[in-house]
């Protein structure tokens, strides 16, 4: 058509995100992802959901609710180009995620750290940094789990705020604050109070907030790093470097606008995707 590449992508962008229809048995939700995959006309759309789907990840296995899987599917559709910002706190409370990772047997009297463990160790920060400094200690995990207390979910499976399984400061005196990032992140030996909204359900989005604010020992953003080294991994290869990465991150305004669409499009006009096509024969 004599499209550029910008023009190209652009068309590619353009889709409107197709929920996944739920249904109770897990094998029909499967066959009806597949079919959505095989015959679309929406290709990114398709690609990007399967990214995110194993970023986010969660495993029927454990959740064993098929109807909660394809409601997961569709915000994954749904956020699939959006704001990574609002993508993370709309995962927060996600049904599978809620359970997959224990949020809903997360008791103010014995904090559970497996979300917050895996909020850091997956979905933003990284363990490491591109230089291999820690992103985070363990306390940072401990404060965050204290946050994540109360959340459960309603007679709709709706993420819902029970005040009363809410880890408080006045409750708990002898743990102190939820500070977190003292040693790591920017911040300074002061760290970030995740109270500083108010105690309650304010905490999980203001925990976000302060992730996304991080900055690695190179004082470069450490989830814009780390998502546009994932997404050029998906898309192109596994061998970019960190002035790549940086390039990329830079174009896109990622680490300022949170949005996703940009930076894929600005990965795929770039000349490193297009170097990794395999030549015609």
């Amino acid at each position: 058509k004599g499209w550029t590449r910008g023009q190209l992508v652009d068309a590619l962008l353009k889709y409107k995100p197709k929920s996944l229809k739920a249904h109770r048995d897990m094998d029909e939700v499967y066959d009806r992802w597949l079919e959505l995959m095989l015959k679309t006309k929406t290709p990114l759309l398709e690609k990007l959901t399967l990214f995110w789907h194993d970023y986010f990840a969660t495993a029927n296995a454990t959740v064993q609710d098929a109807e909660w899987m394809a409601r997961q599917n569709t915000l994954l559709r749904q956020m699939s180009k959006g704001n990574f910002k609002e993508f993370l706190k709309r995962i927060n409370k996600d049904p599978a995620m809620m359970d997959f990772l224990d949020t809903l047997r997360n008791r103010k009297r014995t904090p559970n750290e497996n979300y917050a463990r895996e909020l850091l160790e997956l979905f933003t920060l990284g363990v490491e940094d591109e230089t291999g400094m820690p992103n985070y200690e363990q306390e940072d995990i401990v404060q965050i789990a204290r946050a994540f207390t109360g959340w459960r979910l309603d007679d709709k499976d709706n993420a819902v705020f029970r005040d009363g399984s809410h880890d408080y400061n006045e409750e708990y005196p002898e743990r102190g604050p939820k500070i977190i990032f003292k040693t790591r992140g920017g911040f300074g030996p002061g760290g970030l109070d995740l109270a500083t909204p108010g105690e309650g359900p304010f905490e999980i989005d203001y925990a976000i907030e302060a992730i996304l604010a991080h900055r690695d020992s190179q004082g470069q953003s450490t989830v814009g790093r780390r998502i546009t080294r994932r997404l050029f991994e998906f898309f192109a290869s596994a061998d970019a470097s960190t002035a790549l990465v940086d390039e990329l991150l830079a174009a896109s305004g990622f680490a300022s606008t949170w949005d996703v669409a940009n930076l894929v499009k600005t990965i795929l006009v770039h000349d490193a995707f297009y170097a990794t096509a395999v030549p015609p024969p």
